[in-house]
């Protein structure tokens, strides 16, 4: 069931922020930011400028987690309590992780740890997905995924009017906080608590739709949630893909663009109800031979980015082997793998499973090579009510349809 919260419109208060949030003297900070982001042009435009500005983003994360490192990793909590540890890194440019997942996280001498499973996300990618979106003052927009609110209040800076504004995020618990976080600067945008992939958006009512967290593709109901000369951005592909994908709405319906040159990854969407991890397939080895991909083929973004595209849900494992040789292994979501040994110059492979998933590594590899290794700016995405297809340089060129 879907919980709606703070419906009544209103505007952010610019009467007197720093008397409204708080008595520390953040607005110096804040501005600081904005320049800095501006500095390396990730903020282009006045009015997001002035939105970094005026929102303050510590009233938004209470408390976070700080990497300590270690392995596993270890986290340390920083609250108010903590002072300027907590304080002064909220005003730079990093992700702040929010929230631990409760199922893997573990205390021990006031450390923790566990999965991160909510952040607030790093300002410069905030900054180019919202540039890239380019709300208008009058339109209806969608925030997909929650998170503390930050982003939220920097959008319905923009807006006439936070009715214009929906956000949702399938986590209760994140939901009511952001709407506490928003109420304390005076807005209050429709909050929704539901997954925003499949919830039931109506047809064409949001001329932007943005989404903070990581997509395997765009679902009927967001795609059509997306009106007439409307836009839609995301991070599609996760968890090993960084592309970061601008489609427009077209005349026939369809989304199309391309997937920004700077990238930007999330965490992957989850589900109210997460699966369990599959194990690895075991049974005996169904494929083996040499392979002419490099162990330096793993270490691009770009590649990757083709893999996650045509592999959908694969995850990229380092290690070694038993005899100590750099071994990289790809596994899908249903337990079948593929792993290639590295020994000097050469490369051996195996896999198991009905999947071919070493063809896919090589095709991808030879096809990405012949073509000077392309960047994400190269390539884009036209989704239809039947299909995703990838296609490279124009819409008309070299394209791939995707399983869905």
């Amino acid at each position: 069931m879907a919980q709606q919260c703070g419906n009544p419109p209103s505007r952010f208060d610019r009467s007197n922020p720093g008397e409204l949030v708080s008595p520390v003297n953040w607005k110096p900070l804040a501005e600081n930011l904005a320049s800095i982001l501006e500095g390396s042009d990730d903020l282009v435009s006045p009015h997001w400028k002035q939105a970094f500005e005026e929102v303050p983003r510590h009233i938004f994360v209470p408390r976070y987690f700080q990497n300590q490192g270690g392995t596993p990793t270890r986290w340390k909590p920083l609250d108010a309590a903590d002072g300027g540890d907590w304080f002064n890194p909220i005003y730079t440019n990093a992700t702040l992780v929010t929230r631990l997942d409760p199922e893997t996280a573990k205390s021990a001498d006031g450390l923790f740890t566990g999965v991160p499973t909510s952040s607030s996300t790093q300002p410069s990618l905030t900054a180019r997905m919202l540039e890239a979106l380019d709300v208008q003052p009058g339109d209806r927009v969608l925030d997909g995924g929650t998170g503390t609110g930050y982003q939220t209040a920097l959008i319905a800076h923009r807006l006439e009017s936070a009715d214009q504004l929906v956000t949702a995020d399938i986590d209760p618990d994140l939901t009511s906080e952001a709407l506490l976080n928003l109420e304390g600067i005076g807005i209050t945008p429709n909050i929704l608590t539901v997954d925003v992939r499949d919830w039931a958006w109506p047809p064409e009512s949001f001329d932007k739709v943005i989404i903070t967290c990581a997509l395997p593709r765009i679902t009927e109901t967001l795609r059509s949630a997306v009106a007439p000369g409307g836009r839609l951005v995301a991070n599609l592909f996760p968890p090993l893909s960084g592309g970061l994908a601008v489609l427009d709405r077209m005349p026939d319906g369809s989304l199309e663009g391309r997937f920004q040159a700077g990238g930007g990854s999330f965490m992957a969407a989850r589900t109210a109800v997460p699966a369990p991890p599959l194990p690895l397939a075991s049974g005996p080895v169904d494929t083996h031979g040499e392979s002419r991909v490099p162990v330096t083929a793993f270490d691009s973004y770009h590649f990757t980015f083709l893999l996650a595209s045509t592999l959908p849900g694969v995850v990229l494992q380092y290690g070694t082997d038993d005899e100590e040789r750099t071994m990289r292994r790809l596994v899908m979501p249903d337990g079948a793998w593929a792993e290639a040994i590295f020994a000097g110059e050469q490369t051996q492979f195996r896999e198991t499973g009905e999947r071919s998933i070493w063809d896919t590594v090589e095709s991808w590899w030879g096809w990405f090579t012949a073509h000077d290794m392309p960047k994400w700016d190269h390539f884009g995405l036209t989704v239809s009510g039947e299909e995703h297809r990838l296609w490279y340089e124009t819409p008309r060129g070299p394209s791939w349809r995707l399983t869905v």
